[in-house]
C-alpha cells in the first residue's frame, strides 16, 4: 500500500485532479478559466469537479508509476482490467495453452504463486490502495472544506461517488488477499503501523460506506441518462446486493437487485451486441478511457488486454448448444506455426487487432451491469427460500432467453436449479472481474474443479488467496503474509 505523507487539506486534491487527469478531459468537465492554488481546490463546485475527475480518471487511465506503462493498463490496473486477467487465469477461464513460464501469468495459471513469483498480485495491491486513497483524500477533503461556494449538493456528489469508489478497492481486495489493513485516513501517522483487519470488519466497513453514499447520490445519471460513467444510486444499490449475496445476507441482496431490476425506465437487458456499448442501458455503471494512448487508442483496457488470451478448453466446451453468447462473446484463433488453434474472450468488440488512436469510442469499460442484478437476485431468491423456486426460474430464463437458449422448465429439481445459477452466472460473466474465481471460493467449490485441472496439480488450497506483497510486511510489521507462502 502507498502511503503519502502530507496533509490533505486541499494540495492533496489538487494534485490528485491535476496530475492524474492532465489534458484528457474523460469527463467532459469544463477546465477552471483560471489557475487554482492549492487552497482553493474545494473553494467551488467546479474546483472540487477537478479532483473527483481525476478518481475516476486514475482507475481507468492510471497515473505514476502506470503512465509508463499505459498500452498495458489492463495489467497494472485492478480497476482497469487487471482483476479479470489475474482471476481468470486462476480460475478455470484464462490460460495460454503453451504454459510457458515466460508466459506472464503463468504463476497464476497454474498455481505457482510463491514470494519469488508473485505474479500480478502486488500490482492488484498497490493499484487499488492507490485508488482507495485518492477516495480518502476527497472524504477528507470535503468534510474539511467551509466554503459557501461549495453547495451541499455538490459536496454530497464528491463525497457519496468517493465512498463508492474507496469501496470497490476493499471489495477486491479482502476477496483476493483476506488479511488487509482498513485505511480509512490519509494521514501517515495512522496508517504507518495497520494491523490486517477482520474480514468481516472490512466488509462492514463497505456496506456502511455504501449505505451512507447511497444517501448522497441522484437516481439518474448525468447528460440524460446515456453516458453512465458517473457512480450514482443505483450502482451503490447493484453494489450492495452483491456484497450482501457475499456476506450471506440474502434478503438484503434480493431486496437490493430487486430495486435496480425494477427501475424499467433506466435499465434493461440489452440486445448481446450492445451490452458493453456506450449507450448500453444494460449497464449501471462504466468508465471511460482515454483515446490517445498509443498503441491502445480508443480500445478499452481489457478489451485490448484480453484479445491474445485463450479461453479455457472447459470454458468453450460449458455452453450449451446453441448459446449465442458464444458466437457473440467469443472469437475463434485459427492458429497458424506458432499460435494454437482456440477461442478468445471477445465481449470488447475494439481490442489490439482494430484500435485507432484517437478514435471514435463506441464501447467504455463495464465496471457493473443489469444481467449480475438477475443472477443475484434469482441465487438470493433461492437461498431465501426454495418456495421461491419459480421466480428464481424466471430470472433464469430472462438471461437465457437472450442467449438464445429454451426456458427452463418449472419441474427442475432444487439441485438442479442451484446448479443452473452456477452455470448461467459462469457464461453470462465470464472474463468479467473475476467473477468465476470470487464464485468458486464463495461457494466452496474453488478445490473441487481447481484440484481437478492437470496443469494446476499438485493443487494446494493456500492459493486461493493471493500472497501479500512482501514489501508491504517489511514496512508495517503488523501485517502477517498469507498462509502458504
Amino acid at each position: 500500500m502507498k502511503r503519502i505523507a502530507f496533509n490533505i487539506s486541499a494540495a492533496g486534491v489538487l494534485l490528485l485532479g491535476l496530475l492524474v487527469t492532465g489534458c484528457n478531459k474523460m469527463l467532459d468537465i469544463k477546465d477552471p478559466v483560471n489557475s487554482i492554488t492549492t487552497n482553493q481546490v474545494f473553494q467551488t463546485d467546479d474546483q472540487a469537479s477537478i479532483a473527483l475527475n481525476g478518481l475516476y480518471s486514475y482507475l481507468i487511465n492510471g497515473g505514476e508509476p502506470e503512465i509508463n506503462s499505459l498500452g498495458q493498463l489492463g495489467n497494472d490496473l485492478y480497476s482497469a482490467g487487471g482483476i479479470t486477467l489475474a482471476a481468470g487465469h486462476s480460475a478455470d477461464e484464462l490460460y495460454h495453452p503453451s504454459l510457458s513460464g515466460d508466459d506472464q501469468y503463468y504463476t497464476e495459471t497454474a498455481a505457482r504463486m510463491t514470494l519469488q513469483k508473485l505474479g500480478y498480485s502486488t500490482k492488484l495491491w498497490k493499484s487499488a490502495y492507490k485508488g482507495i486513497f485518492n477516495a480518502n483524500a476527497l472524504i477528507e477533503g470535503v468534510k474539511a472544506a467551509t466554503s459557501k461556494e461549495f453547495t451541499q449538493a455538490y459536496r454530497k456528489r464528491v463525497l457519496g461517488e468517493a465512498l463508492a469508489v474507496r469501496t470497490m478497492g476493499y471489495f477486491y481486495l479482502v476477496n483476493l488477499f483476506e488479511k488487509i489493513p482498513l485505511v480509512l485516513s490519509i494521514d501517515y501517522n495512522d496508517t504507518q503501523k495497520l494491523p490486517s483487519a477482520n474480514p468481516a470488519a472490512v466488509y462492514e466497513q463497505i456496506i456502511n460506506d455504501l449505505e451512507e453514499a447511497a444517501g448522497y447520490l441522484s437516481e439518474n445519471y448525468d447528460g440524460n441518462n446515456v453516458e453512465r460513467i458517473r457512480i450514482n444510486k443505483w450502482y451503490v444499490k447493484a453494489m450492495l446486493a452483491r456484497v450482501y449475496l457475499f456476506t450471506k445476507n440474502y434478503e438484503k441482496a434480493w431486496q437490493h437487485a430487486n430495486d435496480v431490476i425494477s427501475k424499467t425506465d433506466l435499465f434493461q437487458l440489452e440486445s448481446l451486441n450492445n451490452v458493453f456499448g456506450i449507450s448500453s442501458r444494460e449497464v449501471i455503471f462504466q468508465v471511460k478511457q482515454t483515446n490517445i494512448v498509443a498503441i491502445r487508442g480508443n480500445a478499452t483496457p481489457e478489451g485490448y488486454a484480453l484479445t491474445s488470451r485463450y479461453l479455457t478448453p472447459l470454458l468453450v466446451n460449458a455452453f450449451e448448444a446453441g448459446d449465442n453468447r458464444k458466437t457473440a462473446w467469443t472469437a475463434a484463433v485459427a492458429g497458424g506455426p506458432f499460435t494454437p488453434a482456440g477461442f478468445t474472450p471477445a465481449k470488447y468488440k475494439i481490442n489490439s487487432t482494430n484500435a485507432v488512436v484517437g478514435g471514435f469510442r463506441s464501447e467504455y469499460y463495464v465496471v457493473m451491469r443489469l444481467a449480475e442484478m438477475y443472477l443475484v437476485r434469482a441465487e438470493a431468491n433461492m437461498l431465501r427460500s426454495a418456495a421461491n423456486k419459480n421466480a428464481v426460474i424466471n430470472d433464469l430464463n430472462a438471461i437465457r432467453k437472450r442467449a438464445g437458449l429454451n426456458d427452463l422448465a418449472y419441474t427442475l429439481t432444487d439441485q438442479q436449479v442451484t446448479d443452473a445459477i452456477a452455470q448461467e452466472r459462469r457464461i453470462e460473466l465470464f472474463a468479467e472481474w473475476g467473477h468465476r474465481w470470487l464464485d468458486l471460493k464463495r461457494t466452496g467449490k474453488a478445490t473441487q474443479v481447481l484440484s481437478g485441472i492437470s496443469y494446476k496439480q499438485p493443487w494446494s488450497q493456500h492459493q486461493l488467496l493471493y500472497p501479500i506483497p512482501p514489501d508491504e510486511i517489511i514496512r508495517d510489521n503488523q501485517l502477517s503474509q498469507n498462509t502458504g507462502y
